[in-house]
């Protein structure tokens, strides 16, 4: 999923260049040959970019990828881009049978940044699931979907946060609402998302089955140093650290990382890892003594009596 964060801000061109991997010479040139861009102007005369111009640049790379030319696309014209960049087919094949219409509905709504649509649908998800059960077979398979769809640039920026900010507003209330576990008397749990990382929903999702798991849990939350994990560790005594890694590190950075944990915080206690930014690292977590955690919902075999024999 997208990581940008001020959606309403604008882009200046060298961030928009660093975001979508087009050279400044390539956006200039879309937008001064084939009026592709249509950026305003900042009072110093810059180029400023609104996030409609950064979904369009995805959906005009994707369509690129998949063998389309610069220039036929151009053809169309600006505007009949940006219609069937908004539309198109969903694929919600990996949300719950009975619950497709809906995810549909859902994801269209996100689409057209209709809050009013987003909300009811998600409330009404909840009554005929119960929270969990919405969260694991409806929500997070579309929160997948919208993850995929706004990298082929057919979903905004905001579009997108209208659904993840939703589902992790109520999942905070669902916090709050579970009851913990005993501190004294329950094996302590750690978790948080590694540094750079602002992606909390699977990471409060953890939280909450663990906890109901047994576990008494500290959410440390978003963009966490490694120094902070292994200062809370020795605090509460932790017999587990889950980290959660959305975001897709570079490879130095990830084995910089790896390499943090391994130094600081696995002498301590043991040590999980998931999210979909670690999947590709699998062998070397592994290696490195840390288990990797393909899916949220594996969570729940993590129960205090259990711990033992994760390793």
């Amino acid at each position: 999923m997208s990581s940008v964060r001020t959606p309403g801000a604008g882009f200046g061109i060298k961030h928009l260049s660093e975001m979508t991997g087009l050279s400044r010479h390539v956006l200039r040139k879309w937008e001064q040959r084939y009026n592709l861009l249509s950026p305003q102007r900042a009072t110093n005369g810059y180029r400023v970019y609104a996030p409609a111009e950064l979904q369009l640049l995805f959906f005009l790379k994707h369509q690129l990828n998949t063998g389309a030319a610069i220039g036929q696309l151009a053809l169309q014209g600006r505007e009949a881009l940006i219609r069937a960049m908004n539309a198109g087919p969903v694929d919600v094949h990996h949300t719950h049978p009975e619950a497709r219409p809906q995810a549909r509905a859902l994801i269209q709504a996100a689409r057209m940044n209709d809050r009013t649509t987003v909300d009811r649908i998600i409330t009404l998800l909840i009554q005929q699931w119960g929270f969990d059960q919405a969260l694991t077979g409806v929500f997070f398979p579309v929160l997948q979907t919208i993850g995929e769809l706004w990298h082929q640039g057919r979903i905004s920026v905001v579009g997108e946060h209208l659904i993840s900010q939703t589902i992790q507003r109520l999942l905070s209330r669902q916090l709050q609402s579970v009851p913990r576990a005993s501190e004294t008397d329950c094996p302590q749990a750690l978790v948080a998302c590694v540094p750079h990382d602002f992606h909390e929903i699977g990471a409060m999702s953890a939280v909450r089955f663990l906890r109901h798991g047994g576990w008494h849990v500290t959410y440390l939350g978003p963009d966490v140093n490694v120094d902070i994990v292994r200062l809370a560790c020795q605090r509460r005594q932790a017999t587990l650290v889950l980290f959660s890694c959305v975001v897709e590190l570079a490879l130095d950075d990830m084995k910089d990382l790896i390499d943090d944990i391994v130094r600081h915080v696995l002498p301590l206690t043991t040590v999980v890892m998931g999210g979909g930014g670690a999947a590709c690292y699998q062998d070397r977590l592994a290696r490195k003594g840390i288990r990797y955690m393909a899916d949220v919902q594996c969570v729940k075999a993590l129960t205090p009596r259990s711990r033992p024999g994760m390793a």
